[in-house]
């Protein structure tokens, strides 16, 4: 009786082990032999809060994450007061019931950590990642699979990930045509120690402490919550007294929140319009990469997570690298229409009247309402995984005849 030969497993190298990067090496490594190539020389995300809605907290205990382990918080209620201290609305959330899995506030050093273990573990399916630091990609021959570090090593794989943010070398590769251009929104970012807020009673009374709280003064807002901004800026030192002055005509309570910040980043918001490709050869870009996001919809780490999680989902019938080419048409025709459609609601959401039809999204332009992230939340939060939505909603995958030689057409 003949013994069937094993069939040797792809080689994958994912650029960037931040959120996404790492995403994808757990979503891929049952799949695939994979190396994870980080720039750093210590994988260290930076100081500042993110939230993950049912979509993307889902995928990340199917890969059997657990983020309530670093004191994840559920998101119980979202509200928001005008800059008089009137309250517009107060909406109770109950996720859980509503979409299966919670709504939960973390800290993004939190969600990487939980994220490298995933990867990494000795006991997970398949064969832990290999991360390689200090190992910073100058170069990609998207065709060939290859990339060269800065130090000259040229390493061969048969998929390239470009999970390399914002500035990335993968990208300049695959669609050099990319470009961003200021949003004329700037963001100020810091966090505030819980028990600093808890000795304010005149604070916890504005719900800070169990709610994602928004005070709106229409060309300005606060944001208390653990909230994220996407890796789509550029960053400053920020000034506590210049932080104060940008919101003096704000009641002395809400100052009072704002000058409990101790060290504060200043991030320039960058616009862009979608993408027309982001696979060319064997070689795929994903997140912040493809669809850098304005932070409005709090949807851009989600994104990120859900391209690592489809990866997963297509890359688990390979038998042959052959095969790499057209499963990775297939990951951006599984996820182009979703990803455009979040981050044009992000812009709506963010630019307001300065939002314009997006480039090569077909649906034009978007209704009012999905600006609105609690309204827009049964698009965002009800997604099952990339296997669902190829099943159940073949109107948001681009069919083949849509994409020519890797580029949308149209």
């Amino acid at each position: 009786m003949a013994v069937e030969t094993p069939r040797e497993k792809l080689k994958i190298i994912i650029v960037g082990a931040g959120i996404c990067g790492l995403a994808c090496g757990a979503a891929l490594r049952e799949h695939a032999d994979v190396t994870i190539l980080e720039s750093v020389a210590e994988i260290k995300e930076l100081g500042a809060a993110v939230h993950l809605a049912p979509n993307a907290h889902r995928l990340i205990q199917g890969w059997g994450g657990d983020l309530y382990q670093y004191g994840a918080v559920p998101n119980r209620n979202v509200k928001e007061y005008t800059k008089d201290g009137h309250v517009k609305y107060s909406i109770p959330v109950d996720t859980k019931s509503e979409f299966g899995v919670e709504w939960v506030l973390c800290h993004r050093v939190d969600v990487q950590a939980e994220l490298y273990r995933l990867a990494t573990r000795s006991d997970g399916p398949g064969a832990p990642c290999k991360v390689l630091l200090n190992s910073r990609v100058v170069a990609c021959d998207p065709v060939e699979g290859k990339v060269t570090l800065k130090d000259g090593t040229v390493m061969t794989a048969d998929a390239i990930i470009g999970a390399d943010g914002i500035r990335s070398a993968v990208r300049a590769a695959v669609n050099p045509t990319f470009s961003s251009s200021p949003s004329s929104h700037s963001a100020y970012r810091f966090l505030v120690p819980m028990e600093k807020i808890k000795q304010h009673p005149d604070l916890v009374e504005l719900g800070v402490t169990e709610s994602l709280t928004m005070i709106d003064g229409i060309d300005r807002r606060i944001i208390a919550e653990l909230n994220e901004i996407s890796e789509e800026k550029w960053s400053a030192k920020g000034d506590r007294d210049a932080l104060l002055k940008s919101f003096e005509s704000f009641l002395p309570v809400h100052q009072k929140l704002l000058s409990q910040a101790e060290e504060i980043g200043l991030w320039q918001l960058r616009d862009q319009e979608p993408l027309n490709q982001w696979a060319k050869g064997r070689t795929i870009i994903v997140g912040d990469s493809a669809h850098a996001m304005l932070p409005h919809q709090g949807q851009g780490a989600a994104a990120a997570i859900e391209d690592a999680e489809a990866l997963g989902h297509v890359f688990r019938s390979a038998t042959s690298p052959d095969q790499v080419p057209d499963l990775l048409q297939r990951v951006f025709r599984l996820r182009y229409r979703r990803a455009t459609m979040v981050q044009q609601a992000s812009r709506a959401a963010g630019l307001g009247d300065m939002m314009k039809k997006a480039s090569g999204f077909e649906g034009g332009e978007l209704p009012k309402e999905f600006s609105n992230m609690m309204k827009f939340r049964q698009f965002n939060m009800a997604y099952l995984g990339a296997d669902d939505w190829e099943k159940n909603h073949a109107e948001w995958v681009l069919p083949e005849e849509a994409v020519k030689d890797g580029v949308l057409v149209g």
